[in-house]
């Protein structure tokens, strides 16, 4: 893994417990009751599984919900998944269905919503389904690292395909513009910041555009935009671009699935820790800065530039 070194590290143990207050705290009676269903579902499986709803994180549903539900597809007749509009993508061999919870007040990590309470959306989808007699799979079967890496296997999958060399352009932007419920309010890189990184990247002759959701991320003025709620779409663009910039978010991790190397920054060594934790596919990662406040415009730049020599300097991949 390439790494342009990180700068001034700090503990995020008080942006951790902050991150905590705003998801659903599993109780060990709820973990005891989550393994015992995960042994019902491994060993003893009916026809029919209904997974969710994924109420939580772009990110945790990438790495810790799609993957687990992916690997019980071949063991079921049947596989509904209930998540956020435009997700289908994640989910081949399955039918989808939407909720109707806001990302905005979902909360962090797999969400604020209790087992009860996604057991009850669950309940009432399959009743609307006309479902009979079949498994239910929520966040409480993967609450713990225990319950995913011992108890129910996972299978990630490379996604995408490479476009042929004429469509690559050099770097792919997402610029991070949510606001949800609680106390994370420090990530989004302002419009200004981002309008000068796109004019210095301009000026030095790299070729980009912008993805993510039309909602909840920034396309500077005069940059294509290739930003939509379709992930298929999404993972596209991702895969047709020699880097992925920006903040630490969830189109980062799905780059990591797409093989697409990503140019990232963050609020905490810990948030960028776990990147690392989870690059499946060891894709190449370059560190812009750990700081609280966000890079300069200038030093993205010069650490974007610094990267994509870095990646010219690597063998390319077939």
């Amino acid at each position: 893994m390439a790494r342009i070194e990180a700068q001034n590290n700090f503990s995020g143990v008080a942006m951790q417990e902050a991150g905590r207050a705003a998801a659903y705290q599993f109780t060990l009676r709820d973990k005891i009751v989550g393994a015992l269903a995960d042994l019902k579902l491994r060993f003893f499986p009916r026809r029919i599984l209904v997974a969710g709803p994924y109420v939580g994180e772009f990110g945790h549903e990438l790495m810790d919900w799609q993957a687990w539900v992916r690997a019980q597809v071949p063991r079921y007749e049947q596989v509904h998944v209930i998540t956020y509009p435009g997700r289908d993508f994640l989910y081949p061999g399955c039918t989808v269905h939407y909720h109707d919870v806001a990302l905005e007040t979902a909360g962090y990590k797999h969400g604020r919503f209790s087992p009860a309470h996604l057991a009850s959306m669950a309940h009432k989808k399959a009743a609307e389904l006309g479902l009979k007699n079949y498994d239910l799979m929520t966040a409480l079967n993967i609450c713990t690292s225990y319950h995913q890496r011992l108890l129910l296997p996972a299978k990630y999958e490379l996604l995408g395909t490479l476009p042929a060399a004429s469509e690559m352009r050099d770097v792919a932007f997402h610029f991070r513009q949510v606001k949800k419920d609680g106390p994370d309010q420090s990530r989004n890189y302002t419009p200004e910041h981002c309008d000068q990184v796109v004019e210095f990247c301009r000026a030095q002759g790299v070729s980009f555009f912008c993805i993510g959701h039309p909602r909840y991320s920034y396309c500077p003025a005069g940059v294509e935009d290739r930003r939509t709620e379709d992930l298929a779409a999404s993972v596209a663009a991702i895969r047709s671009t020699r880097l992925l910039a920006g903040e630490l978010s969830g189109p980062m991790h799905l780059a990591q699935l797409a093989g697409t190397p990503i140019l990232i920054w963050a609020p905490g060594q810990w948030r960028l820790d776990n990147c690392e934790r989870w690059n499946i596919f060891h894709v190449p990662t370059y560190i812009v800065s750990n700081e609280i406040q966000p890079p300069l415009p200038e030093t993205v730049g010069q650490k974007i530039i610094a990267a994509l020599a870095d990646l010219r300097s690597r063998p390319q991949p077939k």
